[in-house]
Parts: C-alpha cells; structure tokens; sequence
C-alpha cells in the first residue's frame, strides 16, 4: 500500500517529467551545480591597505620657454610625446624625424628645438609653413618645475 506522502511524491515526479524537465535533466543539473564551500575564515591583514589596478600617473618634464615680443611656451615631455601650451592654444604633438634637433609635430603646427632654443610653425609639406612663434628660448631655472 502506498502512503499518502509517497503518492504526493509519485504526482510530483510525474508533473515535473510531464513539464520537460524530466528526472534525468533534474539529476544533471543537480549534479552539475558546483558544491558550496564555507566562505574562508582568513581575514586580510590590516597592513596591505586597499588595492587598486589603476596605472601611475605619467610622468612629464616641464620646459619653460620665453619667444619674442614676450610670448611664453610651456612644453612638457614624455617619450615621444609633447604637450605645448600657449596662452591661447595647447597642442599635442609626436616626435617626429629630423635631421638636427628634435622635431615635434601633430599634422598642423611644427614646435622645433635645438638646444636651449626653439620656434613653432605651421606644419605643411613643404616645409614654408608661417611662423607662429619665434625666438623662443629656454628658462633656466636652479630647480626643475613639476607640472
């Protein structure tokens, strides 16, 4: 004789395989679930501080320059890369080939230095590009400036 509590189980399992899920998908998925593990007891120790994956800052070198009729440039340097601000404009500039002295440009303006000085021009192909500012040459100063 069947109990009532084996008979709810039988329509169960009947209704279930009746649904699609059948008792064979129900066993694998059972099975395929991973098993529970207790959470660790370890608790990170209270000296290594937060963590982050953010990447360091860049590190740029500054270069003051004063140019003719008082004009001032400030070019800052990473790699091959330039950043040049003038009171009105800020460029972004990639070092290029040059023959003498380094060569920065970014298609339309040229800043061009040689030793302790320095023009920037309109960049065209050329090479007869107006001059923007000329005469620019380099601040000494006893101590480098950070950006």
């Amino acid at each position: 004789m069947i109990t009532t509590s084996a008979r709810r189980q039988r329509i169960m399992l009947g209704l279930l395989a009746w649904a699609g899920f059948g008792l064979v998908a129900c066993g694998v998925a059972r099975a395929q679930q991973a098993p529970k593990t207790p959470a660790s007891t370890e608790k990170p120790s209270a000296a290594a501080g937060p963590t982050n994956n953010v990447r360091p800052a860049i590190k740029w070198k500054r270069f003051d320059y004063t140019c003719e009729a008082g004009a001032r440039l400030t070019v800052y340097l990473h790699d091959t890369t330039a950043k040049l601000r003038t009171d009105d404009h800020i460029y972004l500039m990639r070092q290029s080939r040059s023959a003498d002295g380094n060569r920065y440009s970014d298609g339309k303006v040229l800043w061009w230095t040689k030793g302790d000085a320095g023009f920037l021009e309109e960049d065209t192909p050329d090479g007869d590009g107006r001059m923007l500012v000329s005469g620019c040459i380099l601040d000494k100063s006893a101590e480098p400036k950070k950006p």
